[in-house]
């Protein structure tokens, strides 16, 4: 069994997906290589506005908290 990847893991393999793309992409400027970028691109725009969620999150549970116990 293995451990699911958080948002954070699906970013950067989403990241090393678009480079991968995009350098083939510089290689070969065709529609398919193209679709292929965008498509990264795309994923990434995704996963980056969930993570940005997930931060914002955290902080706010993180500073609730923080107020509690300081009272």
């Amino acid at each position: 069994m293995s451990i699911p990847d958080d948002t954070h893991d699906r970013l950067t393999k989403a990241y090393m997906a678009y480079f991968k793309a995009n350098e083939q992409f510089a290689k070969r400027r065709s529609l398919a290589t193209k679709v292929a970028a965008r498509k990264a691109l795309a994923e990434i725009r995704i996963l980056a506005r969930s993570r940005r969620k997930e931060l914002t999150d955290e902080y706010q549970t993180a500073k609730i908290q923080k107020q509690q116990n300081q009272k």
